[in-house]
């Protein structure tokens, strides 16, 4: 496992490291500083795919590239800033499904109104047996 960057808290203010782009983010929230750095490296990644394909199209007039390097430029570009973003986050032994707010809005009724759902339906059960009171177990207080 690759280490990208790194999350701190210091004299009561968070900082984020990703030494490999130069980048420091500080401040009060651990959150503002995650949503700040997503930002920033979003941008420059968009950016930067966005440089590679004029440069790959530059150097096809010069033939020192081909058109299906450009191609392939694009597919890459459009495959990670076209798809709505999702990943599986885990807490403790659970796993849950995130969407971006786009996708959350596309699939509202799997998400219903959270920014994340638990992958594993727990009522999933051999004998429909979920929440189920057991007998023998007074239920009347």
């Amino acid at each position: 496992m690759k280490e990208i960057g790194k999350l701190y808290e210091a004299d009561g203010r968070y900082e984020f490291r990703l030494d490999e782009m130069g980048l420091i983010v500080r401040g009060e929230h651990p959150e503002w500083v995650m949503q700040a750095a997503s930002e920033v490296v979003s941008q420059t990644a968009r950016l930067e795919a966005e440089s590679r394909l004029d440069e790959l199209e530059a150097l096809v007039e010069f033939e020192a590239a081909s058109e299906i390097e450009v191609d392939s430029a694009k597919y890459a570009k459009k495959e990670r800033f076209e798809t709505i973003p999702q990943c599986i986050v885990t807490m403790g032994k659970l796993d849950y499904r995130w969407a971006a707010p786009e996708g959350r809005a596309i699939h509202a009724d799997e998400f219903d109104g959270h920014p994340y759902r638990r992958i594993n339906d727990m009522s999933m059960t051999y004998n429909d047996s979920f929440l189920q009171n057991e007998n023998g177990v007074d239920t009347s207080k």
